[in-house]
């Protein structure tokens, strides 16, 4: 059974003649155990289609599941505690909060998830990302690199079912991002995660279990990433 299923979705933005479609008739689905990769040329789809995934935004047409739920039956408040409970996001903008330090961006998932998961564990994803020494330094203290590795490892703390990044290792260089994404593989794998990456970033390829490519808002899966079909993915890092 699909953990996340996308059934002819279409996303629409403006009227008339300044109609939009930014996604046109997807279907996707994703089972645990999954790491995905989604690539495409900037303006193709891609965060339409991650913020969808995550209940961020409704489709236009079409449904999506969650666990065999579908998203638009669930009242504002159930789509929050969806996201809440189930759905953990790695964005560019890494949302990290100015005025906490970064152990205390910790402190505040468990306090909004009213959870507290083991300082073994925790110590074990800040020591894999390289930011066990950060912990008292504020964002504005911060490379880029490391906000977004703290970010990364936020959303890995809350331990959601699913993870989606939207570009994760965009700050990052090739040694970290490939620690970063084998750690993402390893979550996919060992941890029974759905893990779905937006990127530009053809390093991650290799860790994928599936690639999907997005132009003009369609989807599809790129099945064999022979030399030709590489040379055409190679266009979207630039």
């Amino acid at each position: 059974m699909s953990r996340l299923e996308f059934e002819n979705v279409s996303k629409k933005y403006g009227k008339g003649m300044s109609e939009f479609l930014a996604l046109d008739h997807i279907n996707f689905s994703a089972e645990s155990d999954q790491l995905i990769l989604v690539v495409g040329p900037s303006g193709s789809g891609k965060t339409t289609f991650l913020t969808i995934a995550g209940g961020l935004q409704s489709p236009t047409t079409g449904t999506v599941k969650i666990n065999s739920e579908i998203i638009g039956n669930l009242s504002k408040n159930q789509q929050s505690t969806l996201r809440l409970n189930t759905v953990g996001f790695i964005l560019q903008s890494y949302n990290l909060v100015p005025y906490l330090t970064v152990d205390e961006q910790f402190l505040l998932v468990d306090k909004v998830k009213r959870q507290h998961i083991s300082q073994e564990k925790f110590l074990s994803i800040l020591k894999k990302l390289g930011i066990e020494n950060l912990g008292k330094k504020y964002p504005n203290e911060l490379s880029g690199g490391q906000k977004q590795r703290v970010a990364i490892a936020r959303a890995l703390y809350a331990d959601p079912e699913y993870i989606l990044a939207d570009e994760p290792t965009a700050s990052l260089d090739t040694h970290r991002s490939k620690e970063v994404m084998s750690l993402l593989h390893e979550l996919a794998h060992q941890n029974n995660k759905t893990i779905i990456v937006v990127t530009h970033d053809l390093r991650l390829q290799d860790q994928a279990d599936k690639v999907y490519q997005i132009i003009d808002g369609k989807m599809s899966e790129v099945l064999n990433i022979d030399k030709s079909a590489k040379k055409n993915l190679d266009f979207y890092s630039k």
